[in-house]
């Protein structure tokens, strides 16, 4: 039984190679554009999310020089994303009454900011340390510290490391990521994270010594639904991507590209998926 209903057109990732060989080859590469939506060079920048949302971020270039540093400054995928939650929230049934969202490799701070808006009850950004001040300061220009306090968590998030208790201590119903798949040596401690966070057993046992009120809740708890959103790049680190999603026991579905929008319909991917475990 899927946590989510699947649209229409999905495709599903039963084969890594046949997806790869589907997205590379039969899906046009020579027609994929990467115009930039916004220039990485402007220190500050105003992204429209839809009629009535502007979030301002700022962006600093001269980090993106420090190893393994890549967040300070925004990439498409980013606002496809911010999109992507926001024209879709019906369908993934968002609620400020219940919704608790962790973003992975939250950079700019972009999806995470706009979802705190008027979306979710929780959202917890989280990236490496030396992210957290950009983030942080992004975070503060866009929301008050009342709505800061009540439903934002900043944190560090090293892949493959282990994962702070306050993070653990949580439900998540989604974990979004976008960008996350580029570079083949990172991957397998970014999967690592994606599957400890969906079998969260310290979560779990917490559930099950609470009071017996709590039966209620964890009847109404699904499994985790990933939200992994990319521009397609290397078709060498996506292969590996999709071999340790698979390898993890993730259930993974490729939404349509009518979903993404009219900017991201060429060159780009959004997946969903859940692990088989807690199923």
């Amino acid at each position: 039984m899927s946590p989510i209903s699947i649209p229409q057109n999905s495709v599903e990732v039963i084969d890594a190679d046949e997806e790869v060989f589907l997205l590379y080859t039969e899906g046009c590469p020579l027609e994929w554009q990467y115009n930039p939506i916004i220039s990485q060079k402007d220190a500050y920048i105003d992204v429209m999310i839809d009629d009535q949302l502007i979030i301002k971020l700022a962006q600093n270039q001269s980090l993106l020089s420090v190893s393994g540093t890549t967040g300070t400054v925004l990439w498409n995928s980013s606002i496809m994303l911010s999109k992507f939650m926001f024209a879709h929230r019906g369908w993934l049934n968002l609620s400020t009454d219940k919704t608790n969202i962790l973003e992975l490799g939250s950079g700019c701070g972009l999806t995470g900011i706009s979802l705190a808006t008027t979306l979710v009850k929780l959202i917890a950004l989280t990236d490496q340390a030396t992210m957290l001040p950009h983030l942080w300061k992004n975070v503060k220009r866009n929301l008050d510290s009342d709505l800061i306090s009540s439903k934002v968590l900043v944190a560090e998030l090293t892949w493959g490391e282990e994962i702070d208790k306050d993070i653990l201590s949580q439900h998540w119903d989604y974990i979004i990521a976008s960008d996350c798949v580029y570079n083949e040596f990172i991957v397998g401690a970014f999967v690592e994270t994606l599957a400890k966070l969906c079998n969260n057993d310290k979560f779990m046992k917490r559930i099950h010594e609470e009071s017996v009120q709590d039966d209620e809740r964890i009847k109404e708890i699904r499994p985790t639904v990933v939200i992994v959103a990319g521009q397609l790049r290397s078709d060498i680190v996506h292969l590996e991507f999709l071999k340790e999603m698979k390898r993890r026991n993730f259930i993974m579905w490729r939404l349509p590209n009518s979903m993404l929008g009219s900017d991201f319909e060429k060159g780009y991917v959004v997946y969903v998926a859940w692990t088989k475990n807690l199923l």
